[in-house]
């Protein structure tokens, strides 16, 4: 969110974690993921200060996968404002918090998970001090029926990260597409948004009829995109909103198949639970009620 025709959902997953009172955003990390990581932390700093919240720390995160690197572009607009983000980098951030914190932190992953698995490699003590892991991510239920990207975007850009994820022990919280992608946002509630007065909502509404005009260039006919990593953000403090069920997950790593994601949904030991469910209209009261509050 920031950049003309980029997808705004991470942007909006931010703004839900400032604005719902059951939540308490403490950092940041960035990632490489569908952008380069010097443009993601960039533009998370710039929508901090857009929320009002210039002092969340933002801590830069891996700028490549675990395994086989790929070149990403990014871009920002010319008029954001760049400011550092904090020295620490996002591992030994992440580290440090949660140890200091046992058991009371709930790390929410909306991108690959590359950070997560470096940090449960770091230290051992990472996975036992903290309290839930909730990741967007994954497709369960459904084939993904991509040849070029046979997985879901966050797990196929770091399926080794995943599998470390998955065998770390912590049963992690999983929001996929089979979810998410029932959650949407029109182009008609998205040109309301720009017409607010409100300067965040405003600014969110543009550059999502900006995003809604980039995907129906590519041939999406939905007028609407989807809001993913928001649902993840919702799922934390209204867990009720998505109806879990214990899975045995595990990801390919090879080339054909790589980023798919294997589901046993009757498993004796379980390692994940994952979306099965997801009631939209009270998502859309949920999102709706918080956006009037930035």
């Amino acid at each position: 969110m920031g950049a003309p025709g980029s997808d705004i959902d991470d942007g909006f997953a931010l703004a839900l974690a400032l604005a719902d009172p059951a939540l308490d955003l403490r950092l940041v990390t960035t990632v490489n993921g569908n952008t380069d990581i010097e443009s993601a932390t960039v533009l998370t700093l710039e929508l901090l200060d857009r929320l009002g919240r210039p002092e969340v720390p933002v801590h830069r995160g891996a700028d490549r996968p675990l395994r086989r690197p790929r070149s990403q572009a990014g871009g920002t607009a010319g008029a954001v404002r760049r400011r550092p983000p904090a020295a620490e980098p996002a591992v030994t951030a992440l580290v440090e918090y949660v140890l200091a914190h046992p058991g009371e932190i709930t790390l929410i992953a909306v991108g690959p998970l590359t950070n997560v698995a470096q940090a449960m490699r770091a230290d051992p003590g990472f996975t036992a001090a903290l309290g839930s892991l909730m990741i967007m991510g994954g497709t369960f239920l459904e084939p993904f029926n991509s040849p070029e990207m046979p997985g879901e975007f966050n797990v196929w850009s770091d399926p080794e990260a995943a599998q470390i994820v998955l065998d770390s022990g912590i049963t992690a919280s999983w929001v996929g597409l089979d979810v998410t992608r029932q959650v949407r946002l029109t182009r008609a509630e998205a040109e309301r948004m720009a017409d607010s007065p409100r300067p965040y909502e405003a600014f969110a509404g543009e550059y999502t009829v900006g995003w809604i005009d980039h995907l129906a260039a590519g041939g999406d006919d939905s007028d609407s995109c989807a809001l993913h990593d928001p649902l993840a953000v919702a799922a934390v403090s209204r867990r009720d909103l998505v109806t879990f069920r214990p899975a045995r997950l595990s990801v390919e790593v090879g080339d054909s198949l790589r980023g798919v994601m294997t589901v046993d949904l009757d498993p004796a030991e379980h390692n994940a639970q994952v979306g099965t469910a997801v009631d939209v209209d009270g998502f859309a009261a949920y999102f709706r009620a918080l956006m009037a509050r930035l």
